[in-house]
């Protein structure tokens, strides 16, 4: 059994992988895409995943995997996670064996894609739910007027529903690597974004800085996928109800 010393070397390495994150624009870019397909892990989780195996996309247990009919290829090593378990008011660490989809004998299925209008149908639901401006036939400065309109409800508490921090602060470029990564798991073109702000912000911070930006990262990531998710609820809702009207003509 792993003890509270191999788990303390695991988060210690977080250390190292996150100043390296902001060194190179390519691990920075990497990094993100993979937070777009794993949004719901933690940003430690994915930087311990991804020192060891780099096209990471979805893990589960061995168990998990079999109960799918999803079987571990030979010769493959189980990657490891740390995870939080709290019970009653105490919070425990303890470290998991996960594998990777791509470790299985799974066949990749394609990604689902939006098609740009139903992304430009999703959006501007999602401005029109928050008294935003809508900008047509631009995704990118609306997804980045979500994003900075998520970061400041929450700093004044109006998201009680999810777990985060309501004194949470995004810089400008922390803003800007979360419009990249909610990009991406929209399949929202981002040939020209660039990485360069991100990076030379973050060179002279310190580690403690660093990881507070990644949690946050990750965090308004995950709720713009989950208001995303809401939006899509409701535009079915309302495609149903228009479907009855027009049998009732």
């Amino acid at each position: 059994m792993i003890g509270i010393e191999e788990i303390r070397e695991l988060l210690d390495s977080t250390d190292i992988f996150a100043k390296e994150l902001f060194e190179s624009q390519e691990k920075m870019k990497s990094f993100l895409i993979t937070l777009s397909k794993m949004y719901n892990a933690s940003y430690s989780n994915i930087l311990l995943l991804k020192s060891k195996r780099e096209d990471i996309s979805l893990v589960a247990t061995k168990e998990k995997m079999e109960r799918y009919n999803f079987h571990i290829k030979d010769g493959e090593e189980p990657l490891k996670i740390i995870k939080r378990i709290q019970r009653d008011n105490e919070v425990k660490f303890v470290v998991e064996d996960v594998f990777d989809i791509s470790q299985t004998d799974a066949i990749k299925k394609p990604e689902k894609r939006f098609s740009k209008e139903y992304i430009e149908t999703m959006l501007k639901g999602m401005c029109s739910r928050r008294g935003l401006v809508f900008e047509p036939n631009n995704p990118m400065a609306n997804i980045e007027s979500i994003v900075m309109n998520i970061r400041d409800n929450s700093r004044n508490g109006y998201f009680i529903s999810y777990n985060v921090d309501r004194y949470a602060r995004q810089t400008q470029v922390e803003i800007e690597a979360t419009t990249f990564a909610v990009a991406k798991r929209l399949n929202v073109n981002t040939r020209n974004y660039n990485f360069k702000d991100i990076c030379k912000w973050g060179i002279d911070q310190d580690i403690n800085t660093l990881k507070e930006s990644l949690k946050y990262i990750q965090k308004f990531t995950n709720y713009f996928v989950k208001d995303f998710e809401i939006q899509q609820k409701l535009q079915n809702i309302e495609n149903e109800n228009m479907k009855e009207e027009q049998e009732l003509e």
